[in-house]
């Protein structure tokens, strides 16, 4: 079952849920606007974007945004909200359709953290690949501080946990070390934060490749 597609947004998708979505007024990257504001405003690369409350942020400071998604009904919500972006279904575990050095920056807010260690350092390696010399990766990650609050997870692997129809990977600061080796960091932080009126703690991070 695509939990993203048939439980996740079709669930969340309607106007009595999409008031409640707390966390669609959650942008983090505002607080880091010193890093942000000296990136060049040219191609950005949302992934994972859901229904585009970063998409919508990168466009209005300059950038020109690629929007992509697994979920086809979190696309759609997201064209009718912005009409002129450009929109692509993707499967992160899948090589990107995207030439070499093609971004100044790739986002991803809490949208990499759902795979096992081969399909993250996979993903890690095209996201470098796509990026260009200079660009910058910004986004965020559970931590593994919030194993507490999964319910009946089942391990898949260190760090790496199936949840209900969910998977879903806990980050420390050994994993940045580890999937990030080809990376400069210029922020990572520990935070906490609430989603679904929830506490949750999660990693800020960005990148940047020289």
């Amino acid at each position: 079952m695509d939990y993203w597609n048939d439980i996740y947004w079709k669930n969340n998708l309607n106007k009595n849920k999409l008031e409640n979505l707390d966390f669609l007024k959650d942008i983090w990257v505002d607080k880091y606007s010193d890093v942000i504001n000296q990136i060049p405003k040219g191609k950005c690369l949302d992934l994972g974007c859901g229904i585009g409350q970063y998409t919508k942020y990168f466009k209005d400071i300059g950038f020109d945004v690629i929007s992509c998604d697994i979920s086809e009904e979190a696309l759609k919500t997201l064209k009718s909200n912005i009409p002129e972006v450009h929109i692509e279904k993707l499967d992160m575990t899948k090589n990107f359709p995207f030439p070499d050095k093609s971004f100044d920056l790739i986002v991803a807010n809490l949208s990499i953290h759902y795979f096992d260690y081969e399909a993250t350092k996979k993903l890690l390696n095209e996201i470098k690949r796509v990026l260009k010399k200079g660009g910058y990766f910004v986004g965020s990650v559970n931590s593994d501080k919030t194993y507490k609050f999964l319910i009946e997870p089942k391990k898949i692997e260190d760090n790496y946990y199936k949840e209900m129809d969910r998977f879903v990977r806990l980050w420390n600061k050994e994993q940045f070390d580890d999937f990030f080796k080809k990376f400069n960091k210029i922020v990572l932080e520990e935070v906490t934060t609430t989603r679904w009126n929830k506490i949750k703690i999660m990693w800020e991070f960005i990148y940047k490749i020289d």
